[in-house]
């Protein structure tokens, strides 16, 4: 939002605002050439509807603001004031070409990763399998608690128990918010159900037979089925290098791979069943 601030709006359009927002107050008069060139630069580059910032014009000549220039101790203008929280966090004097406000601007808009974040929150609850790609992206940019909290969620709902496991296990204690708390609930949840008593029954059965091919195929297919993706294909990459073409194994190794999509898991295994093709 671009504003022009005056006595009526400064409290919402200003201080309320800095409360979300970080609201780039930039100071000029009419007098002073270097703000004429200085103001459309800062009108491009926020906008009227960016996501996280405000641009609030103040003109010094009106008497009414110059008191705010002077509480901010401002010696120069053009001005720019990054003001948060309805306290200011930066101050430029002075003019200054595109580079230098890009660089002033720089510290509160969102980098790659957490855009990429932004959408993946925005579409986990309709499109998990999405937000999933999403936030591996994000990752590959900035691997932080936030991210990893999210993809652990995306991982549950498309049932990767071992991946939401794994990626629980590396947050820290004090990263260990709520939403942690939630997700660790629902994956002891999830733990159970996979844990089922036709798997544990196979599970005995191959402690019993631990040669038996099709018995880890047969465990193989429960396994994946049960979010366990990782332990199922183990389980057949046993099999396929005994027996290349045992039963449905192949078939059900490779039907595995393809519903894992991008998984980084599948590139592991895709390249495990090309060893011991090629």
């Amino acid at each position: 939002m671009i504003v022009d601030i005056n006595v009526q709006n400064f409290q919402q359009a200003l201080i309320d605002a800095s409360m979300a927002k970080t609201v780039v107050i930039f100071f000029h008069a009419e007098a002073v050439p270097e703000c004429l060139a200085m103001s459309p630069v800062l009108e491009r580059l926020i906008g009227d509807h960016h996501a996280q910032l405000d641009l609030a014009r103040v003109d010094v000549a009106d008497p009414q603001l110059q008191s705010l220039a002077s509480q901010l101790g401002l010696r120069a203008l053009p001005a720019m004031v990054a003001f948060k929280d309805g306290q200011p966090v930066d101050v430029l004097e002075g003019p200054q070409d595109e580079a230098a406000i890009t660089n002033f601007l720089a510290p509160y808009q969102p980098n790659e990763a957490e855009l990429l974040l932004d959408e993946a929150k925005q579409t986990l609850g309709t499109d998990p399998q999405a937000a999933y790609g999403l936030l591996q992206q994000a990752r590959a940019l900035e691997d932080s608690p936030a991210i990893r909290l999210y993809l652990a969620e995306a991982a549950l709902a498309l049932n990767k128990l071992e991946e939401t496991k794994q990626l629980l296990a590396s947050i820290g204690m004090a990263d260990q918010d709520s939403q942690y708390q939630h997700i660790l609930a629902r994956l002891e949840l999830a733990e159970e159900a996979a844990d089922s008593p036709e798997i544990r029954e196979l599970e005995e059965k191959l402690a019993a037979e631990p040669e038996s091919l099709s018995l880890k195929e047969e465990l193989a297919v429960q396994l994946f089925q049960a979010g366990r993706q990782e332990e199922a294909l183990q389980l057949l990459v046993s099999v396929l290098q005994k027996d290349l073409a045992f039963g449905d194994a192949r078939k059900h190794f490779l039907d595995m791979l393809i519903t894992l999509g991008a998984d980084p898991i599948a590139s592991t295994y895709r390249r495990k069943l090309y060893s011991m093709l090629y």
